[in-house]
């Protein structure tokens, strides 16, 4: 598949609905990233439910990008637009997304209203909206896997 960005909402199907095993085949297959902005939203549900163990599955099995300059640039131009226009964007939205269009990758989310704006800035999103169907992709790519040891 390659390089995904994953928003919070998918983050969360992702680590509280899926087997630690199958999650480890679809993080061998994939480049999973998330952005800090989506590191700060998942971070603060673990410390409201006291889950400090899905920190370290998270640290461990996905790459956290930085906020770049480069980003945070092209974040604030496409900004200026919608908001000299009255209509802003959430700042949040705009950092995620952006770090996905840097990245040439695509975001994976089901809130696509948030996004679907960015597009003509060359957002691809990845739809989902069941964890149902999350769940299926993730079964698939484990199958992949299943003749491998993932533990030793």
């Amino acid at each position: 598949m390659g390089k995904i960005h994953l928003d919070t909402d998918v983050l969360i199907d992702l680590l509280q609905k899926t087997p630690v095993e199958k999650l480890l085949a679809t993080a061998l297959d994939n480049e999973l990233k998330i952005s800090p902005i989506v590191f700060f939203e998942f971070m603060v549900g673990v410390y409201r439910i006291n889950r400090h163990d899905l920190k370290s599955l998270l640290l461990k099995h996905f790459v956290l990008t930085t906020l770049t300059p480069e980003i945070a640039d092209k974040a604030a131009s496409i900004e200026a637009e919608p908001m000299n226009k009255g209509t802003p964007l959430d700042p949040r939205d705009i950092i995620i997304g952006v770090a996905a269009i840097v990245d040439n990758a695509f975001l994976w989310t089901r809130n696509t209203k948030h996004y679907d704006r960015l597009s003509e800035y060359g957002l691809t999103l990845r739809q989902e909206n069941s964890p149902r169907i999350i769940l299926e992709l993730i079964e698939v790519l484990w199958e992949n896997y299943c003749q491998v040891e993932l533990w030793r």
